[in-house]
């Protein structure tokens, strides 16, 4: 963002700082709401959990425009939302990474943050569906003693919420630049009363696509559509005992995503594998985006769809996804329970099942190659005679999970927790595509399973009426197996036992003031190096000799002290949560590149082979800080902050980008991709009487830093400025805004990934590119939204 365009944001929220008025002499006093978050499987003050934790309410995701978890990372201290993975950006493979703990990894079952619905995990975080939001929290720092396995970098969890037992619902309206409709709505009551209630929803989301084909006139990019409908029923058959049932189907129906490349018009500068010293790869700051890049070929050849649907493995059949893009359909359904009892002691539990369902179907990206000769001396279910691929990839994810605790009353001096729970989770992957000669597998159907067993717990005790302990810890059996269902590979399978506790010492100077320290460790998954399994034990022997690599990869570990402070002062007006960390990831699973001799011919000929093996011997050291604060400067001038300062320091990793790049297989002290250093938000809200009704003006500035795109960290996305404002009145049921985002059209790519990719001469010749795949920036975009009661 240029100054000019910084002062112009700055000055928005200058504005509604000038222009609220200074409470009245005797007037009613500013204060801010109290929050209450579950994150320790039990109800408590955000401001008394020992924990870094931000929570926002359904309320607070509507006022900021909060639609999907890209927006939510913009507003929470530590978390970021990349989706830049296989040279595309759309809703299908995601990473969530917190504190810059960046998973390494675009299998479901082996990311470092898991999300949750109402405490239940939901491999790969599909959550495009869910509605009728009553918080989400976001908890940050390894999790794994309440959450478990994959929350070693922390975990978000969203709370739906409980149906009402008086009859009403509430419609929701909003229209924006780019043909963006989204309507939700909701119809609730009672079905016998105060004891068991119902609530319908239902939800329709479209939009066109922000983005113009550069090549392709008339085609438009990032076109997306979600449709769900969910029920919930509340039964509460006596005072005790609270039973809650939840279920949701949607389907999302994308277009192709809104991706765009830095490629050989945009080298400038050389690598060590340069020829002659000429560009070979593009470094420094990564601006505009470039626009003559941001193209796919819309065309479907018939004979390369009918390879790909007729031909090999697939998850499903040949006509779940029949158009370029995205197609998926979930869902998801949960039961909990809470059942008090004996003065105070609790037995809650939860049962679910999710199953998400998706393919993507895409051609070649950032090139016109429609004039270009296919120059394959084969072909095979038919002959494109010009350059052209079609690829389709079947994902699917499949939970089952129960959880039963036990809690004694917690307002106690001495308070315990205890509970056990079961996930089985399952993941399936095939990848078929249709390339210059023909049909072609590239990744048979793999397979992996994951059942986790568990025991955890928690005690605490206020030792003083300002200082207490906790002592939390997990036990858990991990089974992990991965199956590929082509040639003569085997089923991989691997048990392991892994502890691992939290400890946390809390002193509270007041009632709305608490200081923590706590120690915490936190694991990831085991996986398999398949190609280990699959070498002769010629070259097994020369591996296991030569590097720190063998075919079960062990879990990686995290270890973390973090120091915080949280406290409502000045009369409520004032909230501060602050934490600062400093943490060790070790045995991180990184990709070795390891020389070896084929057979022992190649071996007395001296011809050595490059292999990929994933080994378990990465390691960073991980500080940082975070802060969040509210301020209710007036009764009617609410004023918001958040800074988050996240240092990843690599001290041990195998770096194959970084080779290809500059021949340094271990770059130490370099930084993780795809996290920036510094980001943070600024807000303000002005309420103030319009025509007898109460309006509001919002401002939000939201800044992110640069991000690398390896650990070379030779090339970086520019840092970014985004300001948003909105305008509404609220009438009583009936709610009016304006909007407008990204208003001054911030330019630089939200997320970026290092690709080797093809292209191709006039006359059909291929050249190897080291390019740049990114996701733009939302273009600035207008938008209309009502929203009523009743």
């Amino acid at each position: 963002m240029s100054k000019q365009r910084l002062v112009w944001a700055f000055g928005a929220l200058g504005g509604i700082v000038l222009a609220a008025p200074a409470p009245a002499q005797g007037g009613p006093e500013a204060a801010l709401e109290e929050i209450t978050v579950t994150a320790r499987k039990t109800s408590e003050s955000l401001v008394d959990v020992p924990v870094a934790i931000t929570a926002l309410s359904g309320e607070d995701l509507a006022e900021r425009g909060i639609n999907d978890l890209f927006d939510l990372a913009s507003f929470t201290p530590g978390f970021r939302f990349q989706n830049q993975a296989v040279g595309r950006n759309d809703r299908g493979f995601t990473q969530y990474v917190i504190r810059g703990m960046v998973p390494n990894s675009a299998i479901a079952t082996r990311q470092s943050v898991t999300i949750f619905v109402d405490g239940a995990p939901v491999t790969g975080g599909s959550v495009s569906g869910i509605t009728d939001i009553e918080r989400v929290e976001v908890v940050k720092g390894p999790q794994s003693a309440f959450f478990g396995k994959s929350t070693f970098a922390g975990a978000v969890n969203y709370i739906t919420r409980a149906p009402g037992y008086d009859w009403g619902g509430n419609v929701d309206l909003s229209y924006e630049s780019y043909d963006t409709l989204d309507l939700k709505g909701s119809f609730e009551g009672p079905i016998i009363a105060d004891k068991l209630a119902f609530r319908v929803s239902a939800r329709s989301y479209q939009t066109d696509g922000q983005f113009r084909d550069s090549v392709f006139t008339g085609e438009r990019l990032g076109a997306r559509d979600t449709k769900s409908v969910s029920l919930s029923l509340l039964a509460e058959p006596t005072d005790s005992l609270r039973l809650r049932l939840f279920g949701v189907k949607w389907q999302d129906d994308d277009g192709l995503p809104a991706n765009s490349r830095y490629g050989l018009a945009e080298l400038n500068c050389a690598t060590v594998t340069a020829v002659a010293g000429r560009p070979n790869y593009t470094c420094g700051s990564l601006g505009d985006m470039p626009a003559f890049h941001r193209s796919w070929n819309p065309k479907i050849e018939p004979a390369a769809l009918t390879a790909i649907q007729t031909t090999g493995q697939r998850l499903f059949s040949p006509g779940f996804i029949d158009h370029l893009g995205l197609y998926r359909e979930a869902e998801q359904y949960r039961m909990l329970g809470d059942w008090e009892f004996g003065g105070g002691y609790t037995l809650s539990g939860i049962v679910a099942y999710s199953k998400n369902q998706w393919s993507f179907l895409q051609t070649g990206l950032g090139q016109d190659t429609r004039a270009i000769p296919n120059n394959s001396a084969t072909a095979t279910n038919g002959r494109i005679p010009y350059v052209y691929a079609l690829i389709r990839g079947d994902n699917e994810n499949i939970d089952k999970y129960a959880e039963l605790r036990l809690s004694s009353p917690q307002d106690e001096r001495f308070r315990w927790l205890i509970g056990a729970n079961y996930l089985n989770s399952r993941t399936a992957v095939a990848t078929l595509s249709f390339q210059l000669a023909g049909f072609l597998q590239n990744t048979p159907e793999n397979r992996y399973k994951s059942d986790a067993q568990a025991v955890f717990g928690s005690v605490g005790w206020d030792f003083t009426d300002k200082f207490s302990v906790s002592v939390e810890g997990r036990y858990q059996k991990n089974e992990e197996g991965q199956r590929t269902l082509a040639g003569t590979f085997p089923v991989y399978e691997e048990t392991t036992n892994a502890f691992t506790p939290r400890v946390i010492l809390q002193y509270k100077p007041s009632e709305v003031s608490s200081a923590y320290v706590s120690y915490s460790e936190g694991t990831r998954p085991a996986e398999f190096n398949g190609t280990f399994f699959a070498s002769s034990p010629f070259v097994q022997q020369q591996i296991l000799a030569t590097a720190a690599i063998q075919g079960v990869v062990p879990e990686d570990k995290i270890w973390m002290a973090e120091v915080g402070y949280k406290g409502q002062l000045l009369d409520n007006r004032l909230r501060i949560l602050a934490a600062a960390y400093y943490g060790k990831w070790t045995d991180r699973h990184v990709q070795n590149s390891v020389q070896v001799y084929a057979t022992p011919a190649a071996q007395a000929a001296g011809v050595l082979s490059n292999l990929s093996l994933v080994g378990a011997n990465g390691e960073v050291d991980l500080q940082g800080l975070e802060v969040e604060a509210a301020f209710a400067a007036t009764p009617s001038l609410t004023l918001e902050a958040g800074f988050s300062l996240a240092q990843t320091d690599t001290v041990r990793t195998s770096c194959s980008d970084c080779v290809a790049l500059e021949r340094n297989i271990n770059p130490t002290g370099r930084v993780l991709p795809y996290y920036p250093e510094i980001s943070g938000f600024l807000s303000g809200t002005w309420e103030f009487p319009l025509f007898s009704k109460d309006a509001y003006l919002r401002a939000d500035v939201l800044y992110t830093g640069k991000q690398y795109e390896t650990e070379s960290n030779l090339a970086y996305s520019a840092p970014s400025s985004v300001v948003n404002l909105r305008i509404g009145a609220d009438f009583g049921r009936f709610r009016a805004e304006i909007f407008g985002t990204n208003i001054f059209d911030e330019t630089a790519p939200s997320s970026l990934a290092r690709v080797l990719y093809s292209e191709y001469s006039p006359t059909g010749v291929p050249s190897s590119v080291n390019g740049i795949t990114v996701s733009p920036a939302d273009k600035p975009s207008f938008g209309l939204r009502v929203s009523a009661k009743f």
